[in-house]
């Protein structure tokens, strides 16, 4: 499934960047993170609770931090586990400087398997969509505050 999104922030886009591409920073937009560890470098492991409905389950995901083009653009690819199914995702993120602060772009390939796939599309959608929205809008309040 592919998801795309822009978000406007009041903030420069150095500022933006250095939160997006710090996962120490980043992760308190995560939802529902339940723990991370830094595996150093741009390489981390998330766990965070998953699901559509009364279908949830804890997931740990490997991500890493790929093509950082400082401040402009970054790609963040990961893998998760967890309650009998997969999701891998491949994120790129885009960074525009716009008259009051930061257009920031995003589109994401998101695939899934074993029991979270056979929900159907629809809802796995929907789930993904609001998913993305509160981690940008988090960026968003953490940007402005």
């Amino acid at each position: 499934m592919e998801f795309s999104g822009t978000y406007e922030v009041r903030a420069p886009k150095q500022r933006v960047w250095e939160f997006i591409v710090d996962p120490g920073k980043i992760a308190k937009c995560l939802p529902e993170l339940k723990s991370l560890e830094l595996e150093g470098g741009d390489q981390f492991v998330a766990t965070v609770r998953v699901g559509v409905g009364l279908i949830k389950g804890d997931f740990k995901f490997k991500l890493a931090i790929l093509e950082k083009q400082p401040p402009d653009r970054a790609r963040l690819k990961g893998s998760g586990t967890g309650s009998g199914s997969s999701v891998d995702i491949d994120t790129s993120i885009e960074l525009t400087e716009v008259p009051n602060g930061t257009r920031l772009d995003y589109r994401a390939d998101v695939k899934i398997g074993g029991v979270m796939a056979g929900l159907g599309q629809r809802l796995i959608g929907g789930a993904t969509e609001q998913a993305m929205a509160q981690m940008f809008d988090c960026v968003r309040r953490e940007m402005e505050d």
